[in-house]
């Protein structure tokens, strides 16, 4: 019971002047006093006029102050009294809760188990998604650089994630279709305490956050793979995403606008390939073995800010910068020829099922010989090019007006080291637009910065409708060419038609053109061109179509 009781009940009881006494009843939902019993109501007791019961100020030794303290002192215990009540009938006929037994929930965010005392809590979920692959070559295309059509799993997910000690979250997640499994299938592995919400602390494997695209969940995307520019820069390769690391995070408004922050410092991830794993070892990036080497590290940070949000939120503009600087091992043999670390860019032109790189920076540490025995073995390397450290810078823009949304990004990769000039440069970018033919709103989820999942107006799969269509284009380039990098430059275009049976179950095709590759620096052509082999001469000049399907489900 809130004081603003008091002075109601004390204008009430004065006014009651042909009234000796008086029956008091207090609703349990509303808690506001009547003077009859109905329902939801419970009796306070009889009370009488004041100035029955409390002798004047002029009839006893008290000032009028302390005549009025003295009254004030009997309200308050009338409103004890109340909320004594109002607590006895909100526990009526009500069990007390058992928390020694644990709930268990089931539907469509997966299996769900929680502690009745609130404490713990855990999940159990996953995702499958499987893609096809058709591509149109060009006749007169080399047989190695002819793309190969093919159907398999994307992905395969399980994960667990849940909630100890009530202020540690934790999330474990495994995708048997990434980069053959072992120690390399493990994508997030990580704890975060959450005791100072909303700034959380993140230790483990996690997602560094670069980029819109990148930051968000693939269960989200608007096409089926990402643009080219995150694929090669954040993606890829050795520049897998999720790294070992530690990140604060935290998100609010400023002047009403959202706005979040997260940054940290990572080191190398788990599941990226030689030579981002400079360590080098089956285990993983574990350093296990013996002359292993050194792991490397980087500082990264993000940050967005929501300058206009209308108030149904169907119309907002979301704007984002990030950043970062890593600095890469580099290890070498006895006899100074190249042992393991340095760092790579790769990229497939908007394609997975068959993941040939059309640009190719190959590794950007490498070494030469320097001296040669009698017998024309050498014995003595010398270093040719050395990356010492990557500089990274990205910027977002995104909107959604109804149901039509944009996302545009820039992003570039600074090389620096021995051999390279402040002209290295790697560039990308990209710009697409969809919209719901359907009507709805892309979500987006202001707390992270991020796009979130859309939920259509009536679903196909446990609704009475046919779901949610979309219809989207994209654009994106890379260039990977610099004055001492011939990694290669590739833009595509993409045509993009998505049915969102519901949630979490939706059939994606895309459409892929791809504009003629520039890749005639890389020297000549060789057999074969793929892989992480840096000769992607073989591609130069060439253009083709791909056309895409997939099935995206999530529980």
């Amino acid at each position: 019971m809130h004081i603003r009781f008091l002075p109601g009940l004390i204008i009430f009881l004065a006014g009651t002047t042909s009234i000796q006494a008086l029956d008091l009843y207090v609703d349990t939902r509303t808690r506001q006093l009547y003077a009859e019993p109905g329902p939801d109501r419970v009796k306070l007791g009889t009370f009488e006029r004041m100035e029955d019961r409390i002798p004047s100020a002029s009839a006893t030794t008290d000032t009028p102050d302390q005549a009025i303290e003295r009254r004030m002192a009997e309200l308050r215990k009338i409103e004890q009294r109340v909320d004594e009540k109002l607590k006895a009938a909100s526990h009526a006929g009500q069990p007390v809760p058992d928390t020694t037994r644990a709930q268990v929930n089931l539907g469509e965010k997966g299996l769900g188990f929680e502690s009745g005392d609130g404490q713990f809590k855990t999940r159990l979920g996953g995702r499958i998604q499987v893609d096809s692959q058709v591509n149109f070559n060009e006749p007169d295309a080399p047989d190695v650089a002819r793309l190969g059509d093919n159907l398999g799993l994307r992905r395969a997910r399980v994960y667990t994630e849940g909630t100890l000690f009530h202020d540690y979250d934790y999330r474990f997640e495994y995708d048997w279709a990434r980069n053959g499994g072992g120690t390399q299938g493990i994508t997030d592995a990580f704890i975060r305490y959450t005791y100072f919400k909303p700034f959380n602390l993140t230790i483990g494997q996690l997602n560094e956050g670069k980029g819109l695209e990148s930051s968000m969940s693939n269960n989200f995307m608007t096409f089926i793979e990402r643009p080219l520019p995150h694929n090669a820069l954040i993606e890829a390769g050795p520049a897998s995403k999720y790294q070992l690391g530690i990140m604060g995070d935290t998100h609010g408004t400023l002047l009403h606008h959202p706005y979040t922050l997260k940054a940290g410092i990572t080191t190398e991830s788990l599941g990226a390939p030689a030579p981002g794993n400079s360590t080098n070892n089956s285990q993983g990036n574990i350093n296990r073995n013996a002359f292993s080497g050194d792991i490397g590290y980087q500082w990264v940070g993000r940050a967005t800010f929501v300058p206009y949000r209308a108030v149904n939120s169907h119309h907002w503009l979301h704007t984002g910068i990030w950043g970062s600087w890593r600095d890469v091992n580099n290890h070498y043999n006895e006899d100074g020829s190249y042992r393991n670390g340095g760092w790579q860019f790769v990229a497939q032109p908007d394609a997975n099922m068959d993941r040939t790189n059309w640009i190719n920076t190959g590794n950007l540490t490498a070494t030469a010989c320097a001296v040669f025995d009698a017998t024309g073995h050498c014995i003595r390397h010398a270093v040719t090019r050395e990356v010492a450290n990557i500089a990274m810078f990205g910027a977002e823009l995104a909107g959604v007006f109804g149901p039509g949304h944009f996302t545009a990004e820039y992003m570039q990769a600074d090389v620096s080291g021995t051999g390279y000039g402040s002209d290295d440069t790697l560039r990308g970018y990209s710009a697409y637009a969809g919209w719901f033919l359907t009507g709805e709103t892309r979500p987006y989820d202001e707390n992270k910065g991020l796009w979130n999942r859309l939920v259509p107006h009536d679903s196909l799969i446990g609704g009475h409708g046919w779901g949610a269509w979309e219809v989207a284009a994209r654009y994106d380039l890379m260039d990977m060419n610099t004055p001492r990098i011939a990694g290669g430059s590739v833009n595509t275009a993409t045509l993009a038609l998505n049915w969102y049976l519901n949630s979490h179950v939706r059939l994606m095709t895309n459409w892929v053109h791809v504009f003629d590759a520039s890749t005639a620096r890389a020297g000549t052509c060789t057999s074969p061109a793929n892989g992480s082999n840096p000769a992607i001469a073989c591609f130069n000049g060439l253009g083709i179509d791909l056309w895409e399907t997939a099935l995206r489900m999530d529980f």
